[in-house]
């Protein structure tokens, strides 16, 4: 895991998949890749529903300092979620959303990539990772195992 925060600032893309046995294994994962991920930035969390985006995003919130991750939970209905951190964290789910008049709804753009960090579940939905400093992957493989695909973004990440 940590060679992925290592290889963060190189011009190619850079992608790892790691197998996490349980919740906490996800939620410590995120922790370790919250390294990879400047500040500001963008991560993009895909994947199925229960495949463990928040528990993800948890760890994520941990390893940028919030100090009660127990305060992480999905902003299904809300659709972004503020904590404070080292930065100010923003937990965006996009599941809800319909289309692109819902998405200019909600303000993304003043906020993604400014300052602090956002974390969006169900990033595909935006129909391109341009935007992102860390797309992540989540797939289910039966019980509380789970495959994570990591990607760095060459564009973001070159930024450092």
């Amino acid at each position: 895991m940590i060679q992925v925060c290592r290889r963060a600032h190189k011009s190619r893309r850079t992608a790892r998949a790691i197998q996490s046995r349980s919740p906490e294994e996800t939620e410590r994962l995120g922790c370790e890749l919250a390294r990879a991920v400047p500040i500001p930035g963008v991560v993009f969390l895909c994947g199925s529903l229960g495949t463990g985006k928040t528990t993800l995003a948890r760890g994520f919130a941990r390893g940028f300092g919030l100090h009660n991750p127990a305060l992480v939970h999905s902003p299904s209905f809300t659709i972004v979620n503020i904590y404070q951190g080292r930065c100010p964290i923003y937990h965006v789910d996009l599941y809800r959303l319909a289309g692109e008049r819902d998405l200019s709804s909600i303000g993304l753009e003043d906020f993604l990539g400014q300052d602090g960090v956002t974390i969006i579940e169900w990033g595909e939905r935006l129909g391109s990772y341009r935007d992102a400093d860390l797309v992540v992957e989540l797939e289910d493989s039966g019980g509380d195992t789970r495959i994570i695909r990591t990607k760095i973004e060459p564009k973001r990440a070159r930024r450092n």
